[in-house]
Formats: C-alpha cells, structure tokens, sequence
C-alpha cells in the first residue's frame, strides 16, 4: 500500500497567524507583537533553529511554550482555515488509493477537532501528534512502524526545513510545500525531493511520482 504522510500546521491548516498570535501571548515577546516584524523573520530565510535564536527563546521554553500553546490553540483551531485546494488533493490521493497520515507537534485532538469540522478526518487512517519540534522523525519512523509501512512506498510532506532533515535522516522521499512557514528558495536550498506549490501540483507530483517509478 502506497502512503503519504502530512505535516499539519502550514501544509493543511493555514495556521501561521494564529501560531504566532500564540506565540506572543505566551512569551509575551514584543518581536512577536508586530506581524510586519514576524512576516519580515519569517521572509528572511531562516528556520526555526535561527528564528528561535532571533526571538531569544531558550530551548527550555521553547519546549514549555509548545506545550502551553497546544492548550491554547484548541480554543482557537476552529478558526484556523484550510488551504484552499488541499481538500480536493486529499480527495484525489484517497481515490487514488493512497493511506494518508499525519504527523505533527499540535496536539493530536486539536488535529482531530480541525479536520472534523473541515470533513476532512475521515480522509487520514492516523494522527501522530506531539511531535518534537527538532526531531519530527522519531514520530514519524513509529508511524512507520506502527502501520508496517515501506519507506520505499512513503513519502512525507511538509512547509518547513526541519520536515526535508526528518525525511532525510530516514531516506525517505520529501515533497516540500511553499505555502507555508518557509520560504521557496529557502526550502530549496535544502533540496527537497520534489517543490509543490500548490495543492492541486501536490497531488500531480504525488501520483506522478509512482507512476514514473
């Protein structure tokens, strides 16, 4: 069985604003009060490593912030919306016969109540939340494990660098997004297997993908 597995934040919801909204109320960080100022760090070409570094967020808090906003965002996540077009790709790649999953660091219950009320949960045999933020793939290879997946036959999805490292340490192929938190040419210069840039071109190079191999 072929399967794909998706980042959730910045690849299906369209979260940024309400991450960093978040963000702000839990650190109180004036960096992050300004949108101009969070849309010029984000443009900037930089990942999370080195945006966390520009914030002065400890490692020790960054951990607790994460936990902190989980709790907050599932108050918030039914106002997040989808990316337009990702429910039809996700539609596609079911007909197509692909097992799709998730693996995330949002909770897995705020992943559960977004996707429902999209009518889109039924799309996904599994949600893998509470994912480190630097090391996404230990989550994913008991994903893997859990569900007797090939890596051969899976490919990860996802908007950031840190989701081209996981599937890289896994030698697993990795299509990156470009709508989401990292920039193109920054997602570029850490050569994914496959740049989509829109949902409808995810599962073109998806599909496409298998039928060349």
């Amino acid at each position: 069985m072929r399967a794909v597995i998706f980042d959730f934040d910045g690849t299906i919801a369209d979260s940024f604003t309400a991450v960093m909204d978040i963000a702000y109320r839990v650190t109180k960080n004036e960096q992050l009060k300004d949108i101009n100022n969070v849309l010029a760090i984000k443009d900037s070409h930089k990942g999370l490593r080195e945006a966390v570094k520009i914030l002065d967020i400890p490692r020790w808090r960054g951990i607790w912030m994460l936990k902190k906003g989980r709790k907050i965002m599932s108050k918030d996540i039914l106002n997040v919306p989808l990316f337009e077009g990702i429910d039809e790709a996700l539609a596609r790649l079911r007909r197509a016969q692909y097992e799709l999953f998730i693996v995330t660091s949002n909770s897995t219950k705020n992943v559960e109540k977004f996707l429902s009320t999209k009518g889109i949960l039924s799309e996904f045999k599994a949600i893998y939340g509470g994912a480190s933020l630097f090391n996404k793939q230990s989550l994913i290879k008991r994903l893997i494990k859990d569900n007797k997946l090939k890596i051969s036959s899976t490919m990860y999805v996802g908007d950031e660098v840190r989701d081209i490292e996981a599937a890289k340490l896994l030698n697993m192929p990795i299509i990156a997004v470009s709508w989401g938190y990292n920039t193109e040419q920054l997602l570029l210069q850490h050569k994914p297997t496959i740049l989509a840039r829109t949902p409808k071109q995810l599962a073109d190079v998806i599909i496409g993908w298998d039928d060349e191999s």
